[in-house]
């Protein structure tokens, strides 16, 4: 007895990872985006990068803080004399720092020298395939700082990643 009988192929079956890529200001170059000087008491300011994911998958962002570095510039004016610390600044006690991503706080305000190396801030939401997200460092240097943090230095380094959320 004849029976009917039909067949097709299906070729080129595949599962392909998607991608995770973090960039900085559209670049996977370093970035510095806050750089003061001649900063006074009573000033303040802000300063953003944003954070984009160019990949295909969500990621949540992660900032660790690498180094810090408190510089004593010299003595000028009322602080010669007065500063027993010679090499260490002053500045990281009265300048203060609040950090956001995407408008939530993820720093609250508080002096520059609560901050330790290895802390690590993570956002409460992902960046999706092709989007972005803005962090953003505000600063004061209040107007009762002390002379002794005249010329005063204060840098920090950070790692930004992006974790798949």
């Amino acid at each position: 007895m004849a029976a009917f009988s039909d067949s097709e192929s299906s070729p080129s079956n595949s599962v392909q990872a998607g991608t995770l890529d973090l960039t900085l200001d559209g670049s996977e170059q370093t970035v510095t985006f806050l750089d003061v000087s001649n900063a006074e008491p009573g000033d303040q300011g802000q300063s953003s990068v944003t954070l984009g994911n160019t990949g295909s998958v969500a990621g949540i962002p992660e900032i660790e803080v690498d180094a810090l570095r408190s510089t004593e510039n010299g003595y000028y004016g009322r602080e010669n004399g007065q500063d027993s610390t010679p090499n260490d600044g002053e500045l990281d006690e009265h300048l203060e720092l609040r950090v956001s991503i995407g408008g939530t706080t993820i720093f609250p305000r508080t002096t520059a020298d609560s901050i330790s190396v290895g802390n690590s801030y993570t956002a409460s939401s992902a960046i999706a395939g092709g989007g972005s997200i803005t962090f953003t460092v505000e600063w004061w240097l209040p107007s009762d700082t002390s002379d002794l943090a005249q010329s005063d230095g204060f840098e920090f380094d950070l790692t930004f990643r992006l974790q798949q959320a």
